[in-house]
């Protein structure tokens, strides 16, 4: 081969190069859909919004870092990653703060997680238990109460309470009420009351998970 052949030949090729690295970021690979995972409490179309990458935007041009930015700085938002999924898709993943408990402030209601963090202002959701006459003192340890709550029995908490210095008292929806006790041995707690949320009776000790009272 010719040194003109191949002259000829690296030339098409790296013009092929350039073209192929120009495409991402001309209109032939457009942005055809923002995939959101991980949107619970946070509606998907909010999360979209905030990442403000536009279907039809050329995909290399599509500001991730930015939309990440974006998307994390809302107060739902623990973590956010945003990456183009070649050729014509743009993924956010989301990790939401999950509320665990909420208190009324000012006839607000504020969303803590399950570090005790105060995150948003907000409609509290389904599950979410309510703090009543907790002192500063013991907020952490109220919030480890709510957080040791299970999936299944979370509905039925309404509110927690103190009953003393030390002892936690939940209050079921139906006006039962369970005494918790300090916030230790949690674990097998979240199990007992499972238990007695099937049992009859209308107050109960749980105290001591294996010596579990009622009346």
């Amino acid at each position: 081969m010719s040194r003109r052949t191949i002259a000829i030949v690296a030339g098409c090729i790296a013009f092929v190069l350039a073209v192929a690295a120009a495409l991402p970021f001309t209109p032939a690979m457009p942005v055809d859909s923002v995939n959101v995972d991980g949107a619970v409490n946070l509606p998907v179309q909010e999360v979209e919004s905030l990442a403000g990458i536009e279907a039809g935007t050329p995909i290399g041009r599509a500001d991730v870092r930015g939309a990440a930015h974006r998307v994390a700085g809302n107060p739902w938002v623990e973590s956010a990653t945003v990456k183009r999924n070649w050729p014509n898709a743009v993924d956010i993943s989301v990790e939401e703060h999950t509320p665990v408990a909420w208190i009324d402030q000012s006839g607000q209601p504020h969303l803590i997680d399950s570090e005790g963090t105060d995150f948003v202002v907000a409609e509290p959701p389904v599950g979410t238990v309510q703090l009543v006459n907790i002192g500063e003192g013991q907020m952490r340890q109220a919030v480890e109460v709510a957080s040791s709550i299970s999936d299944p029995a979370r509905p039925q908490v309404r509110e927690l309470t103190m009953e003393g210095e030390h002892s936690f008292v939940l209050k079921l929806q139906d006006g039962r009420a369970v005494t918790w006790g300090a916030s230790e041995d949690n674990r097998n707690k979240a199990l007992a009351l499972e238990t007695v949320l099937q049992l009859p009776g209308e107050t109960f000790n749980i105290s001591n998970p294996e010596l579990v009272t009622s009346r």
